[in-house]
């Protein structure tokens, strides 16, 4: 008689154990949060002068990061995709760099024309590894349109002044030309 007690008890607990497991799968199997609103895109020009237009589906499909941060004193949640995937995804090299190619700077560029600058040596990942992170939420929701619907988050930064808001265009290009016999590393 003990036995089919043990049994019984033993099916109840493995199907309480399912039933809990069940809605964690399902979440587990859902698509990430979408990137953005629909329609929205983020054009990279290149250092050679072509653009690349990359579009929310695209920016979806990129590996998606979380960062607790705080801005001007109020701490937010931010998801988003770091910035050396889009880069990276645009086709703009930015590992293993060297000579003239340390002289290329990033200018993120606002909707209203506000523009923020990287050094392409601070954000590759085997020099500066500064974390951006090109964020579509805020605390769990999309960016309204007053921020987004994509914006820069620096958390590394003292303060939030390259926070840029309403990203519209990244671009790459070198931060000025390279002086007569500027070859060597030193004077000439």
């Amino acid at each position: 008689m003990i036995r089919p007690r043990l049994r019984r008890a033993g099916l109840l607990a493995a199907a309480v154990l399912l039933s809990l497991a069940a809605p964690a799968a399902r979440a587990a199997a859902q698509p990430a949060a979408p990137p953005a609103a629909l329609g929205t895109t983020l054009v990279v020009r290149r250092a050679g002068g072509d653009s690349v237009v990359l579009t929310a589906a695209q920016l979806g499909a990129l590996p998606r990061r979380e960062v607790d941060a705080t801005e001007h004193g109020r701490a937010a949640h931010f998801a988003g995709v770091p910035l050396q995937d889009v880069l990276r995804a645009a086709g703009v090299r930015s590992d293993s760099l060297r000579g003239a190619a340390l002289a290329t700077v990033l200018v993120a560029e606002a909707a209203d024309g506000y523009r923020v600058a990287f050094a392409l040596g601070e954000l590759a990942p085997d020099l500066g590894a500064r974390a951006v992170l090109v964020a579509d939420r805020r605390d769990g929701a999309p960016l309204g349109p007053s921020e987004g619907p994509l914006r820069l988050i620096v958390p590394g930064d003292q303060r939030p002044a390259r926070w840029l808001r309403q990203l519209r265009a990244l671009v790459v290009r070198a931060a000025a030309p390279a002086p007569p016999n500027a070859a060597g590393h030193g004077p000439a």
